[in-house]
């Protein structure tokens, strides 16, 4: 389904080598953001591709969900181990907005966020802009021979 999705709506054209290397790093992980065991599972292949592809425990985590939903998902980033910093890997997040209701709201979750990232490590973003700037980073890692 992904495939026939970015095949019809990609803005260059399509080439088939470059899908495969990008679907050959793609993982899907089921699980509610309060179950310990999904967050468990999400490692596994984040330690895998880590050791196939070279990444170093380096993750960025992109959070397009509710705001209800961040201080359960930042718990569970950092109970399972993804998002303790550590002296040789980064761990960053990109929060898509909306973010909250109000300045308190707002003030909270931050608070929760940080409990977790630190702020140099967190990213905020329009939920409008996150589309091309996924569409960047995937242009840059794989258009770019360096």
């Amino acid at each position: 389904m992904i495939h026939d999705d970015v095949k019809q709506y990609c803005r260059t054209p399509f080439r088939q080598a470059i899908w495969e290397r990008l679907a050959d790093g793609l993982r899907f992980v089921r699980g509610e953001f309060d179950n310990d065991t999904a967050f468990a599972r999400l490692a596994e292949p984040l330690d895998k591709l880590d050791a196939e592809r070279g990444i170093g425990g380096n993750h960025a985590f992109y959070l397009a969900i509710p705001p209800k939903s961040f201080p359960v998902v930042c718990e569970q980033l950092h109970a399972s181990g993804l998002a303790r910093p550590q002296e040789d890997r980064w761990s960053r997040v990109v929060i898509e907005k909306p973010f909250s209701q109000d300045l308190k709201s707002a003030c909270d979750l931050n608070h929760v966020v940080n409990s977790v990232f630190p702020e140099e490590a967190v990213f905020r973003i329009d939920h409008y802009l996150g589309k091309e700037t996924v569409q960047n980073i995937l242009a840059l890692r794989f258009a770019n021979q360096l």
